[in-house]
């Protein structure tokens, strides 16, 4: 809607109704940090009834038969296609605040961690020191005769591949979890190292999609002049929304047009370049973008 169009903003909900539960937090777990994908309806001038009375006496008064209080409000509703499909969030009288262009939210920005001592760039000496030290030197200061890279890579290469791959994976995510029930750190940080080996399996071992599969039963209409502008719109955000589905984003530059952009998603991304569908369902996120295949981007 015209009401937001084109502008940034922060928002929060001044009281919850209700404490949250186990399964509140588990739903909040799943929800993917970084969300992409094409947008439905997003505006701040909707209106909606809402009952002024907690949600106790609200259900009481609905099994005698009584009508709750009930008044119009102001409400924010907010709907988006992501990697966890269909979104939709609509909170009556959210607080708002909108930032200027160059602000960063929160009133906060980047300098402020110079004012807090942690000066932005700056390498800690100990990591100073060790990026000094020269690699090829054969003796450390302890006298234990160092390894070059290039054998290194050579013995592992010889000596620890006795285990298979997926094996080896799950021993060490067996220790992993072990260590971090011991230390009580969360499973964030367990999934987050879990994800990261799997990518890097992939990137190593696999041959990677043709993007184009995950669409192929969407039959989608080939871009050509008889389309119009809607409905190479509704045909490029259907595209975008099973992609965003397998965490594929793209990113559409300044100079493309609808009709340009979606001959880009079906002629060059969709034929020539390639994902990981076993990444769906982790917050690893692959960015394509027009840019890539558009000539005044490339000037």
């Amino acid at each position: 809607m015209e009401d937001l169009r084109g502008r940034s903003f922060e928002f929060e909900i001044p009281k919850n109704d209700r404490p949250p539960t186990d399964e509140d937090r588990k739903r909040a777990a799943s929800f993917r940090n970084q969300q992409i994908g094409p947008v439905g309806e997003i505006t701040a001038a909707r209106k909606r009834k809402t009952f002024d009375c907690s949600v106790e006496e609200f259900y009481r008064r609905s099994e005698l038969g009584e009508p709750p209080p009930t008044r119009w409000c102001q409400c924010l509703y907010l709907e988006w296609y992501s990697q966890n499909g269909r979104v939709v969030i609509e909170l009556p009288e959210p607080q708002l605040r909108f930032i200027e262009e160059g602000a960063s939210p929160g009133g906060r920005d980047d300098f402020a961690r110079e004012e807090e001592g942690l000066e932005i760039g700056a390498m800690p000496d100990a990591a100073a020191e060790a990026e000094a030290v020269n690699p090829d030197d054969e003796i450390d200061s302890l006298g234990v005769l160092n390894v070059s890279d290039e054998e290194s890579a050579k013995g592992e290469e010889e000596g620890y591949g006795l285990i298979p791959d997926e094996l080896n994976r799950e021993l060490e995510r067996s220790a992993r979890r072990t260590d971090r029930e011991i230390a009580g750190e969360p499973e964030d940080a367990d999934r987050a190292i879990e994800e990261c080996e799997l990518l890097e399996h992939l990137i190593g071992h696999g041959q990677g999609t043709p993007t184009g599969k995950l669409l192929a039963r969407l039959g989608l209409p080939r871009p050509d002049a008889n389309l119009t502008d809607a409905e190479a719109w509704l045909a490029l955000s259907t595209a975008l929304m099973q992609l965003a589905m397998f965490g594929v984003a793209f990113d559409v530059c300044e100079h493309c047009s609808v009709q340009d952009a979606y001959r880009i998603l079906i002629e060059k991304v969709c034929e020539e370049c390639t994902v990981f569908p076993e990444m769906r369902g982790t917050s690893y996120v692959q960015h394509f973008s027009t840019s890539d295949f558009c000539q005044r981007c490339q000037c």
